[in-house]
């Protein structure tokens, strides 16, 4: 399924113990667990930006890919039955019976697909599942390695992403935050970007997506806070609006200036409408004519 050695198995693993690991030999690993875990699993590993719901990553690629917890999270109720059918013990109505497990196996195989050349399962506390699943995947059989290698701490490897790999880790977030139709989703991407780039010595791209990151929050902080009838609010968010355009537009974000002026039409006067129109909308239209 990837390039490389054989997936490694870390069990036992504390989440203090994987923070040094993010920190250290495995910076740039992408680690991925169950969707509904993601946002909880990213603030116990003290805000790491490249922690994906394994759904979220879909159609992503990654050089290194930690699985987090995946088995200990499988529903209770599923626990013995995925045991059963990983040793071989599932009886023929299995799939009648435990439909949801067949689920799971989809989503698990999203998961190592995302992985092109290492690959790490992660389970901090033993489960009926887990147990079953590392033992069949560090099992020898006569005549056939296993599957993967059981691990320490000690064993892993450096594999931090090179400069490149995080430049192009950065970047794709970026894109996926830019395509992204929920704003709370492409802060998310942009934090991701932000901390790949920070991660090289390219310090206009990081630039660069700070600004369309502060853009963005701006969309969503007048989503809620400001009031279009204030006349207060409305002379706050003129001048924001202006700087913000400005500096995208020097970044060459047009798509992003844009963004802005739709989201902050209705609180602006007719006069400052038509200045930014003058000023960013109608050189943006005019060049996108031109190319």
């Amino acid at each position: 399924l990837f390039q490389g050695s054989r997936p490694g198995v870390l069990l036992g693993t504390s989440i203090d113990q994987l923070n040094i690991l993010l920190g250290d030999k495995l910076k740039g690993a992408v680690v991925l667990t169950h969707d509904e875990s993601a946002r909880h699993c990213r603030r116990l590993l003290n805000d790491y930006k490249l922690v994906y719901g394994v759904r979220e990553a879909k159609g992503l690629e990654f050089k290194t890919v930690i699985i987090l917890d995946f088995f200990r999270e499988i529903p209770s109720s599923l626990q013995k039955p995925w045991r059963e059918l990983v040793l071989g013990r599932a009886t023929q109505d299995f799939e009648h019976i435990y439909p949801l497990v067949a689920t799971f196996m989809k989503l698990l195989y999203t998961g190592v697909t995302r992985c092109i050349e290492k690959l790490f399962f992660v389970e901090t506390k033993s489960s009926t599942a887990g147990d079953a699943s590392m033992r069949w995947l560090t099992k020898q059989v006569s005549g056939r390695a296993s599957y993967a290698t059981r691990n320490s701490i000690n064993d892993v490897e450096a594999m931090s992403m090179t400069s490149d790999e995080f430049i192009s880790e950065g970047i794709n977030n970026a894109e996926l935050a830019q395509a992204a139709m929920d704003l709370d989703q492409s802060q998310m991407m942009l934090e991701r970007s932000i901390w790949c780039f920070e991660q090289t010595d390219i310090i206009e791209l990081a630039a660069k997506a700070r600004i369309h990151y502060s853009s963005v929050l701006f969309r969503l902080e007048i989503q809620v806070t400001y009031d279009e009838k204030n006349s207060n609010d409305v002379a706050v968010i003129e001048m924001r609006a202006a700087q913000l355009m400005e500096s995208l537009t020097k970044e060459g974000l047009f798509f992003e200036v844009l963004n802005i002026f739709s989201s902050v039409t209705a609180f602006l006067s007719e006069y400052a409408k038509e200045e930014l129109e003058k000023r960013f909308i109608r050189k943006i239209q005019l060049a996108g004519r031109e190319e």
